[in-house]
């Protein structure tokens, strides 16, 4: 006996479980093709974020760049002038050494006087007593 009704009412009349719960041919095509876009979406998504991602790494790595080249020229211009500063200070040693011996100088110049002011004064105080008692 031949079913006009086709394949899957014969199924389904044959009493076959798998026959009645099984999706027709186009629903598992179109349901497989929106998880096939789903997941298309989903990872062009991830790929936008990891881009933009890269993106910004890029830009903090372009900053960090410029600001380690600021950093070392400024490093340079203070060796350049530490440099100099040690030049001119080699060539003022002699002067420094000059006026530190002058210093000394006149430290010592500076005890001498107080000293003679003190025996100047035990002199005229001598002088004194010498004029009032002859």
């Amino acid at each position: 006996m031949l079913n006009s009704q086709g394949p899957a009412s014969a199924a389904r009349q044959s009493g076959h479980p798998q026959a009645e719960g099984a999706p027709a041919p186009d629903t598992v095509d179109a349901v497989s093709r929106r998880a096939f876009d789903s997941v298309a979406l989903y990872l062009q998504a991830e790929l936008k974020v990891t881009a933009a991602d890269l993106g910004l790494l890029e830009t903090l790595n372009d900053a960090s760049i410029e600001k380690y080249e600021g950093l070392s020229r400024q490093a340079q211009d203070m060796l350049v002038h530490a440099y100099k500063i040690k030049q001119t200070y080699n060539e003022m040693k002699a002067q420094i050494a000059e006026v530190d011996s002058l210093v000394e100088s006149i430290d010592g110049l500076e005890r001498v006087a107080q000293e003679l002011d003190r025996y100047s004064l035990l002199l005229e105080a001598k002088f004194q007593r010498l004029l009032k008692h002859p």
